[in-house]
């Protein structure tokens, strides 16, 4: 040392003792000797003491330093990315395709902070924390053969920053974030186990086709996948501050992720053309009514031949005459009674599986079929959505029960809308007799019938009828054929039952035997599409793999975990949360491994202090 007094010779500090002691108190500094020289006498150094936290402050002693003022501290290096959709998709790695390139954010120790793509420019505030957002729009995989993601901008609430959302954020105080998918601008995740419907947007569709059975019977297959999002942050300097002095259980880091909604959609043709099937139908039997009223009607020719074989059994002097009056049915409302059914959806007790006949749409809930019971969200890193053969045997069983159920329905609605109408007959048929070579009316007969038509088809008839025979005064009529008329009076009265009976035989043939038929006839043109659902839900869990909350880090992570280790004792490992993985297979080659929402933190590093 040079002082005014000149160099003297070090005398011996023990610094080997020195040394050992820190070592025992698991000392991470470096140690210097201090030797103070006043005059000709040696001040030793002060003895090793231990220093005590204050705050995220850690000293030791007047030996050496390493401090951790956490919030406070700056100089720190970090990353963050996000991904909405990465993999492969037929062959082509996702990270290459432009429309769909995620956001990547890096900061170095001494500031400089580069964006990956450089547009749209990044954001810094006041406190230095840089923020990058690069939120794909929904026609971005317009160009991919098999991936859909235009229904994921559509039904978005207002104030809703979309739910592709790229979102990165590093600090100089060691912190890192990233959000993908339905988050809010600053990053915050945008699908809970609470998140109502009405705040989410439409599904984002992977095709299935290629991989599944071809059939004329179903002729699309997709997976629709609900909004996802998944939020990742990583505190660095909590997590080198813990490895350093601690024991290293302090991560710093935050992950979470959301699935709205796994499904499983089939389009039928069959399904979808019910509608034309059971609107053809209600078309042919209102054009059959039209036939059946009036007083030129079937209704009206089945009177009349009635009529006229109740007096012909008995004598053979009349003819038939004029016939007035009307028929008319009321209240039948065909298209009415099947509209809500045709127009609605068909679903299942226990929420599984929803039919649309007016889209031909079969939409099975594969989150809450093969799901656990609390959902999809919250479940364990990297739980595999298992598509168990029970699960899905019961989807062939409940989509042939709901089309059964749908064709009862039909056949049940226009069965009552049937009933519920209104048959009023009210005719008059005269009858002739040859007077002088003259057909003269001689015989008056009114017929009326009124009730729902439930009341003419039951068995005996409940409804009103009547027929009345009247002899007419005609000039000349003769004792003798006047005895006749009257003889034929009670017969006719009489026969209103049997009447009625053939204007039911009559109703059954047009109306009620045609709704039957379209029963047996939709439930023939279903069948292959109840064998179709079968033969795809068997081979779909060989082909098509599911997991949720995917993290490299952790086990169970498809292919094995994968650990980063951190560069040096100064730096964090770097951390992934995916909220969702679907994989496609034919035979033992993946076609497609697609991750939605991935979000990715780390290193965060520093310089020795």
């Amino acid at each position: 040392m040079t002082g005014t007094h000149g160099r003297r010779r070090r005398r011996p500090t023990g610094v080997a003792r020195l040394v050992a002691a820190l070592t025992a108190r698991r000392a991470v500094v470096a140690v210097a000797a201090v030797v103070a020289v006043v005059g000709a006498v040696i001040v030793p150094p002060p003895p090793v003491t231990t220093a005590a936290w204050t705050d995220s402050e850690r000293t030791y002693g007047l030996v050496g330093t390493t401090r951790f003022t956490c919030g406070t501290d700056t100089g720190y290096a970090a990353a963050a990315s996000s991904r909405f959709v990465r993999g492969s998709l037929a062959g082509t790695d996702l990270d290459t395709v432009a429309a769909v390139r995620g956001a990547d954010l890096t900061r170095t120790r001494s500031g400089v902070v580069t964006a990956v793509p450089a547009s749209p420019a990044p954001t810094t505030d006041a406190g230095g924390a840089t923020t990058f957002r690069n939120p794909l729009s929904a026609s971005a995989g317009s160009g991919l053969v098999g991936l859909d993601l235009t229904g994921l901008g559509t039904n978005l609430p207002a104030g809703s920053a979309g739910a592709l959302n790229q979102f990165t954020r590093v600090a100089p105080t060691g912190t890192a974030a990233a959000a993908a998918g339905l988050v809010s601008d600053s990053g915050g995740l945008g699908v809970t186990p609470t998140t109502p419907a009405s705040s989410l947007p439409g599904p984002a569709r992977i095709g299935l086709t290629s991989v599944l059975p071809a059939s004329t019977a179903l002729d699309r297959a997709d997976l629709t996948v609900g909004a996802v999002a998944s939020t990742a942050t990583l505190d660095g300097c909590r997590a080198l501050e813990s490895r350093i002095w601690g024991d290293g259980s302090v991560t710093g880091v935050t992950r979470d992720y959301g699935v709205a909604g796994l499904a499983l959609e089939l389009h039928s043709p069959a399904v979808a053309g019910l509608s034309g099937q059971v609107s053809s139908t209600v078309t042919s039997l209102n054009t059959a009514v039209t036939r059946l009223v009036g007083v030129d009607g079937t209704i009206s020719g089945t009177v009349k031949t009635g009529v006229l074989g109740t007096v012909n059994a008995l004598t053979n002097l009349l003819s038939l005459g004029s016939v007035s009056g009307d028929v008319s049915i009321s209240g039948l409302n065909l298209q009415t009674a099947v509209d809500p059914l045709v127009a609605g959806s068909l679903t299942s007790a226990d929420g599984t599986v929803t039919i649309t006949p007016a889209t031909g749409l079969v939409t099975v809930d594969l989150a809450k079929l093969s799901g656990p019971s609390g959902g999809i969200n919250g479940l364990a890193p990297n739980t595999e959505i298992v598509l168990s053969a029970t699960a899905m045997n019961a989807i062939t069983a409940t989509v042939s029960g709901l089309l059964d159920g749908f064709t009862s329905s039909l056949v049940t609605a226009l069965r009552a809308a049937v009933d519920k109408a209104t048959l009023n007959v009210a005719l008059r048929v005269d009858l002739t007799a040859t007077l002088l070579g003259v057909a003269v009316p001689v015989l008056k007969v009114d017929v009326v019938v009124q009730g729902s038509l439930s009341q003419v088809l039951a068995s005996p008839s409940t409804a009103k009828a009547s027929v009345t025979g009247t002899v007419l005064p005609v000039l000349g009529l003769g004792a003798a054929l006047s005895a006749v008329l009257n003889g034929l009076l009670t017969p006719l009265a009489n026969s209103a039952p049997t009447l009625v009976g053939s204007i039911a035989s009559l109703l059954t043939t047009t109306l009620v035997t045609p709704i039957t038929t379209l029963g047996t006839t939709l439930s023939t043109a279903l069948a292959p599409v109840v064998t179709a659902v079968g033969t795809l839900t068997t081979r779909l869990p060989s082909v098509l793999s599911l997991r949720v909350n995917l993290r490299p880090d952790q086990a169970g992570y498809p292919g094995g975990v994968v650990t980063t280790a951190p560069a040096d004792k100064w730096s964090t490992s770097p951390y992934q949360v995916g909220a969702l993985r679907v994989a496609l297979s034919a035979g033992a080659t993946t076609v497609n491994s697609i991750d939605f929402a991935t979000s990715r933190v780390g290193p965060v590093s520093t310089l020795p202090r």
